[in-house]
């Protein structure tokens, strides 16, 4: 092998397979929110190094759940969005915002057919989660 070679096959891309591999995608993903000024407002109460590595665990399980039916998750993911949206309301811009920051995060650690379903699975929740906002406050 040539070192040319070896300096490629250690440095490519490889796909999610694992809850460490999520770990990453999430703490990264979060690192961007907490920079992001339209998005750091939201985060507030995980600035906390104790807190956020406790609400990563949570994103961990949700993602290992959806990614590769772990069963890990067990929580409701969209009341604290509804709780945190009745204090400071989500917009078409933050949305579109957090779908960008995750696949930015995602594409920077990752390729392959598990990176891509994350990322098609985060915009769907996303757009199922602002459709249920707005139906929510049209409906209150």
């Amino acid at each position: 092998m040539h070192v040319a070679d070896f300096f490629f096959e250690m440095n490519r891309m490889r796909d999610i397979d694992s809850r460490k591999d999520l770990h990453k995608i999430v703490a990264l993903f979060y690192t961007k929110l907490f920079a992001d000024a339209d998005m750091a407002v939201f985060f507030t109460e995980f600035k906390e190094p104790e807190l956020l590595e406790k609400h990563l665990a949570v994103l961990v399980d949700f993602w290992d759940g959806i990614l590769f039916d772990s069963g890990t998750y067990k929580k409701n993911a969209m009341a604290p969005h509804f709780e945190k949206n009745k204090s400071i309301p989500f917009e078409d811009q933050h949305f579109k915002k957090w779908i960008q920051l995750f696949s930015e995060s995602v594409d920077f650690l990752f390729e392959g057919q598990s990176a891509e379903t994350i990322k098609s699975r985060a915009q769907s929740i996303a757009t199922v989660m602002q459709i249920k906002m707005i139906e929510f406050a049209k409906n209150t």
